[in-house]
């Protein structure tokens, strides 16, 4: 029964494919309809500036130029956050309760250790990669 299923179930499918897909051996393009966008980065399909809108090319160089905070009065992401206010404490790098530098984890001195020690070292797979 199950046969029977999966074959009406393909033979369904592939009529369906048949009717509603077709495949194109030659694509010509509408040269009539309106260019979305041409190619990005294309030395021959730019914009030339004196022809336009010389407000909107300010407007586009300034936003380019400026900074976030320059921007925008508050800031809009969460990377925005970093440096943007300044610090309610000033830092003291001499003073260790708000400044704990740590240069290397404690896990990954104990990993170097472990590595150093040649007690630990496993000797390399020399055998046969597979059987014959």
């Amino acid at each position: 029964m199950s046969k029977k299923i999966t074959e009406r179930f393909l033979k369904e499918r592939y009529e369906k494919d048949d009717r509603l897909f077709s495949v194109y051996d030659y694509y010509t393009p509408n040269y009539f309809r309106p260019i979305i966008a041409g190619k990005f980065y294309s030395q021959y399909d730019t914009l030339d500036l004196t022809q336009a809108d010389p407000k909107v090319v300010e407007a586009i160089k300034l936003a380019k130029d400026k900074l976030p905070r320059n921007k925008f009065p508050w800031p809009v992401t969460e990377s925005h956050n970093y440096g943007w206010y300044e610090p309610l404490v000033p830092l003291d790098r001499k003073d260790y309760r708000f400044y704990c530098p740590t240069k290397v984890a404690p896990f990954v001195t104990h990993d170097i250790m472990l590595r150093q020690d040649k007690t630990m070292e496993k000797p390399k797979f020399v055998g046969i990669p597979f059987k014959l």
